[in-house]
């Protein structure tokens, strides 16, 4: 087996980056072939950050060249996406070991920048991120589940779905409330054991997702403003459907957590518009 090339790596900026041209050379393939194969899969690049390019020019003359500068995850990325041949498998445990060489000299070179620290934290999260989303995948079978096994008349409280999303109940609730699934009213009502008003909410379905819930009538509590107080509870065709909703707010935020923790922030902004 030929030598395998050793990759060169760059500085750029914060971030250390390797050339699709270096990838092209060490894989064996042609660089306008490495530039198509990015271009393809730009979405999932893009998610360890955006793609950087530069123009550079061709030694001896000629027309510069656009070459792609990759980060670690992005050319590790890139090379899971090339046909494992002896020669790129060789290229890859090059580039990995360049990469981490290169951040072993630096490191011990000098102290880490603000830049660096901030950008090692967003790579951190990054990689929080990603694994919070796979997890609520997980839920895609459960739902499924729900779906085909419990019987259209069966309701589910919010505590028993959210224990049996692995979410919050209050999360579960508020995510509700914020996608316009279901909306609360709170009325004061007096409390004999803590002698004094106490707050009571209630939660309603709103008017277009009436099919995924029901609210249970309970007349052996006080009324609440003036109506009989009822509870709601979640009917087997919303459970699948609730489901789905989390796994679309961990898809447009990063993780249901992300989706969450700013929802009172953007619930008000959103009543203010």
């Amino acid at each position: 087996m030929n030598n395998p090339i050793v990759p060169t790596i760059e500085h750029n900026g914060r971030v250390l980056v390797v050339t699709s041209e270096t990838i092209a050379q060490g894989a064996g393939v042609q660089h306008k072939n490495v530039l198509e194969m990015i271009a393809k899969h730009s979405d999932q690049i893009n998610r360890f950050g955006p793609i950087a390019f530069e123009t550079r020019p061709l030694p001896g003359g000629g027309n510069p060249i656009r070459v792609a500068l990759l980060s670690e995850q992005q050319s590790t990325l890139v090379m899971s996406f090339m046909r494992n041949t002896d020669k790129v498998i060789e290229f890859k445990v090059s580039l990995v070991d360049a990469f981490f060489k290169m951040a072993e000299r630096i490191n011990n070179a000098m102290p880490l920048t603000e830049d660096e620290i901030v950008h090692r934290a967003l790579e951190i999260q990054t990689n929080k991120v990603l694994a919070l989303s796979s997890k609520l995948e997980a839920i895609q079978p459960k739902a499924d589940y729900v779906d085909t096994f419990v019987a259209d008349e069966d309701l589910i409280t919010f505590r028993t779905l959210a224990s049996d999303l692995e979410v919050g109940e209050r999360d579960l609730r508020d995510a509700l409330i914020y996608s316009g699934w279901i909306y609360s009213q709170t009325k004061s009502r007096w409390s004999n054991s803590k002698e004094k008003l106490v707050p009571v909410a209630r939660y309603s379905a709103m008017a277009d997702k009436k099919q995924y819930f029901q609210a249970v009538l309970n007349h052996d509590v006080p009324r609440f403003g003036g109506e009989v107080m009822h509870t709601l509870k979640v009917t087997a065709p919303g459970a699948s459907a609730i489901a789905r909703l989390l796994i679309r707010l961990a898809n447009q935020y990063g993780s249901f957590e992300e989706s969450i923790l700013p929802l009172e922030t953007r619930y008000n902004e959103k009543k203010a518009s």
